[in-house]
């Protein structure tokens, strides 16, 4: 494999993968970066940094990208970047003969861009992202990420093994000196923004200095609780048998809220499940729980509480668990609770007993399905299981080990080949239509037109 890796994950994880499958397969590897800050992410590594331009022709952001905040679509300046970010990965991939590319996320203007050159020229995208099992997997899928990925449709791909429940590793140590690094990467990418601001343009956060100062502080605070100074009491299930309501929030600036939530807010969201819930399960009490990293404030409705820590000690009393499409909702349907979800997940689909599927229009109505279905810890499993083989790597892209680093390059391999198989089966596909379609024009009588018809109602 001739491999590209883009802008890392805050860690090295690219960089040790990317040799890894080119050793492997007897490729090369480079990094293209959309800000030299990411360079001391590729530990040496052959490096390309694109430069904002402009070119003549000019390029859309796919319509599933239409909300995130980044995609200004009314932009001159922001459709002249990402124009030109297409045509530089288009002359990249070619000038580097690149077959597979690692991006981490799929919601970043300078993946997208990367997405839509690949398509262009047959090139593989693996998608990454911080795996369902933190500190422990690495989620990756050539479809997409997160709302993105169909587990429907990947559990036809035969080529797949991936991991199973025995394959699970323990929690990892995160990388040496993350945190340091990230600090001199805030500081390095502002330098640069500053010297060029349309860099800025092709990245999908704004990256203040202040925002990730309070959220340190937060995570060092849930980190160390042996610090009486620092340590809040974790709240225990309320006295009393009424059944609970599990909502998990997400951060409001998280590329899934932003893209797929009903809800402007997570305040408009906390009142709709509050109000919601009385009306379906009146004597319930809504448990709220706020993302790691989110340092906001919010108002609490009658009926709900602020809690934290892990949720599992919840459980023997929940009723339901209700998100947006957030990764606290797989925890608990592995578990066989009930999930129901505002938004698409890599979880959710067709076919999931433990999964509801739900609108602001129908949420009472499912609420209360949700209430008479109870627990389905088979379900849960099959789920599990699904999920490992199909989208799961050992090690979480900021924990893992060099035996994680092995196990997951061979996983890329298996959903490299299948996408290159599917790609092969879709050129194969078109070409016949077209060649029917040649043999139309070439005889338009109608015994053989009608043959042809046929043919056409067969391929499809």
């Amino acid at each position: 494999m001739n491999i590209a890796y883009l802008d890392p994950p805050y860690s090295r994880y690219f960089q040790a993968l990317s040799s890894r499958l080119a050793r492997r397969t007897s490729g090369s590897s480079v990094a293209l970066l959309s800000c030299p800050a990411y360079r001391m992410y590729t530990q040496g590594d052959r490096s390309i940094v694109w430069s904002p331009g402009d070119t003549e022709q000019r390029y859309s952001v796919p319509p599933s990208f239409e909300r995130a905040e980044w995609a200004d679509a009314r932009s001159t300046a922001f459709i002249r970047a990402f124009s030109h970010a297409v045509s530089w990965f288009k002359t990249r991939f070619q000038a580097e003969r690149i077959d597979t590319c690692l991006l981490f996320s799929d919601a970043r203007p300078f993946s997208v861009a990367a997405q839509l050159a690949a398509e262009e020229l047959g090139v593989v995208c693996v998608y990454f992202e911080r795996g369902a099992f933190r500190l422990r997997t690495s989620s990756l899928s050539t479809q997409g990420i997160n709302a993105r990925f169909d587990l429907q449709a990947a559990e036809g791909c035969e080529r797949i093994s991936g991991m199973n429940e025995a394959d699970l590793p323990a929690r990892r140590a995160t990388e040496p000196w993350l945190r340091l690094r990230f600090a001199k990467f805030l500081i390095r990418n502002a330098l640069a923004r500053a010297v060029e601001p349309a860099r800025g343009l092709m990245q999908h956060k704004r990256y203040h200095v202040f925002n990730y100062t309070r959220i340190a502080l937060k995570q060092f605070r849930a980190e160390h609780p042996e610090l009486p100074i620092l340590h809040e009491p974790e709240h225990q299930p309320p006295p009393g048998s009424a059944p609970l309501v599990i909502l998990p929030l997400q951060l409001p600036t998280d590329s899934q809220f932003v893209m797929y939530s009903p809800f402007r807010h997570n305040q408009e969201l906390i009142d709709f499940v509050v109000s919601g819930v009385r009306k379906a399960l009146p004597n319930a009490e809504v448990l709220v729980k706020m993302h790691p990293m989110d340092v906001r404030r919010y108002r609490l409705p009658e009926g709900a509480r602020l809690i934290d820590g892990n949720l599992a000690r919840f459980y023997p009393r929940t009723a339901f668990v209700v998100c947006l499409n957030s990764n606290a909702g797989f925890e608990a349907a592995i578990r066989g609770k009930t999930v129901l979800c505002f938004g698409d997940s890599f979880y959710t689909g067709p076919g999931r007993r433990c999964i509801l599927r739900v609108s602001r229009d129908d949420f009472i109505e499912q609420a209360k399905a949700a209430v008479v279905q109870g627990d389905d810890p088979a379900a849960g499993h099959e789920l599990k299981a699904a999920v490992l083989r199909y989208y799961q790597a050992p090690g979480d892209a900021w924990a893992y080990t060099d035996e994680d680093i092995e196990l997951t390059a061979g996983i890329v391999v298996q959903h490299v080949r299948e996408a290159r198989e599917s790609q092969r089966s879709r050129r194969a596909s078109g070409a016949a239509v077209a060649s029917v379609l040649r043999a139309i024009a070439a005889e338009p009588a109608v015994p053989h037109g009608a043959a042809c018809a046929q043919q056409l109602r067969h391929l499809a």
